[in-house]
């Protein structure tokens, strides 16, 4: 349905209008977006409780395996395991599923650029239409990530190893070698946390471009990983993880609180649900806002052409 007019203003951002843009968009269509992440959240959320900590055999299990007077057998472990590893496939599935979900996300903005109104049958549909590219780069994301883990932990194993060597017997070398390896983890996180925002905008392109596999992570990599952007994209994940830690301290503590005093596996999942719920969409948010303004500032492309393709 159109709502011409009402199209959101395709121009530069600030940092903060990004996040302010996220926050606006979130609150006056809550509705949608949460509906967008609750297809794949929820059902995943509840067969984990139900498959695991909604046992009264689960909850058996655990607390022979936990009690300190008691030695667990390996009847009770063989089965404490089994549960464990019920909730490894849960978390698998959504891992596997949640890039459809961000993908329909930012399908619905697109939607909400070309001042269209969305549905989120729509937008699972521009999504579940690039079905086989979306797996391929999902394929793609576990061995770039994968490479890049293990690039980095051995670049940093043999830089310690061999400034064992170098600054032994000097304290202020030691000093001055710890804080050379404070600085290269900080900056190896930094570009693992890049490479997530790269692989997150060819997960958009594959939906919003229709671009293929291979093109989407190249042109994803080529607008995070460039002097005008590097330095944007490492201030918005900085200010995104802060956000997030702030929601999980404050919804935690309401979570511990809330068990502590219940002793209720049923009302914790309750609390800890919207934590899990309202990251993901703000996160998926936030990815959608921000590749739109990168393109609209890297390339000075007429976005509105580009996006009435997706009709």
């Amino acid at each position: 349905m159109s709502i011409a007019g009402d199209a959101l203003p395709l121009r530069p951002l600030s940092i903060g209008e990004i996040f302010d843009r996220t926050v606006t968009l979130y609150v006056r269509y809550f509705g949608l977006f949460t509906l967008i992440m609750l297809v794949v959240v929820l059902p995943l959320t509840v067969a984990s409780y139900f498959s695991t900590y909604g046992s009264g055999a689960y909850q058996q299990v655990l607390q022979q395996a936990t009690h300190p007077s008691s030695t667990p057998s390996p009847v009770v472990l063989s089965r404490l395991l089994q549960f464990e590893g019920i909730l490894m496939l849960v978390l698998l599935l959504q891992l596997l599923l949640l890039p459809f979900a961000n993908a329909a996300t930012a399908s619905a903005v697109a939607d909400l650029y070309r001042a269209k109104r969305p549905t989120w049958r729509q937008s699972y549909a521009a999504a579940l239409r690039r079905w086989p590219a979306i797996l391929g780069a999902e394929f793609m994301t576990i061995v770039i990530m994968g490479a890049a883990i293990f690039a980095g932990a051995f670049a940093f194993g043999a830089v310690f190893a061999a400034g064992i060597f170098v600054v032994r017997g000097s304290t202020l070398a030691i000093i001055a070698f710890g804080v050379v390896m404070a600085v290269f983890f900080i900056a190896w996180l930094l570009a693992l946390a890049l490479c997530v925002f790269a692989m997150g905008f060819a997960f958009i392109s594959i939906v919003v471009e229709d671009a293929a596999v291979f093109p989407a992570i190249s042109s994803g990599f080529a607008r995070i990983f460039n002097r005008g952007e590097l330095g944007r994209a490492v201030l918005v994940f900085l200010a995104l993880i802060a956000i997030s830690i702030g929601l999980y301290i404050v919804l935690g503590i309401a979570a511990a609180l809330a068990q502590g005093l219940t002793h209720s596996l049923v009302l914790y999942g309750i609390v800890t649900a919207p934590i899990s719920i309202l990251s993901s969409t703000f996160t998926a948010l936030l990815f959608a806002v921000y590749y739109f303004d990168v393109r609209v500032r890297r390339e000075g492309l007429d976005m509105q052409t580009q996006l009435d393709r997706l009709e």
